[in-house]
C-alpha cells in the first residue's frame, strides 16, 4: 500500500531531536514521523485529549512522568512478545518426562550446550 506524504509543524527543539534520532537509528525523519502519527491517531479520543491536557496544563515533570509511564508500558509489551517468541521456538517435546531435579538440571545444561 502506498503511503501519503503530509507536512507537520513543530518547534525547533523537536525538529532537532528528530534529526538526531533519525541519524542514530538510521531511519528517515519521515519514518519516525509516520510511526509517531500512527501511534497518535490510533489512540482513542479520550487519550488524545488527555495527552493535550498534560502538555498544556501540566509542567515539565508531569510530561516526563507521562513519558516514563508510556516507556514502561511499551517495554513490558516488547518483553511479553519476546518471551512468546522464545517459548514458541523451544523444543520442549524433546525434553521427555523429567521427574527429578537432577534430570531438569541436566536438560537445562544440554539445552545451552553447542551441538
Amino acid at each position: 500500500m502506498a503511503g501519503k506524504t503530509i507536512s507537520a509543524y513543530t518547534d525547533a527543539e523537536t525538529a532537532s531531536r528528530l534529526g538526531i534520532i533519525a541519524k542514530v537509528e538510521q531511519r528517515t525523519q519521515a519514518q519516525i514521523g509516520g510511526m509517531a502519527l500512527k501511534l497518535f491517531v490510533s489512540l482513542p479520543k479520550e487519550a488524545r485529549e488527555a495527552l493535550w491536557q498534560v502538555k498544556t496544563l501540566g509542567n515539565e515533570q508531569d510530561w516526563e512522568s507521562l513519558i516514563k509511564e508510556i516507556t514502561r508500558t511499551l517495554l513490558n509489551v516488547q518483553y511479553k512478545l519476546a518471551t512468546q517468541q522464545v517459548v514458541e521456538q523451544m523444543k520442549v517435546e524433546e525434553l521427555g518426562n523429567l521427574e527429578s531435579e537432577d534430570e531438569i538440571l541436566q536438560a537445562a545444561v544440554n539445552l545451552t550446550c553447542n551441538e
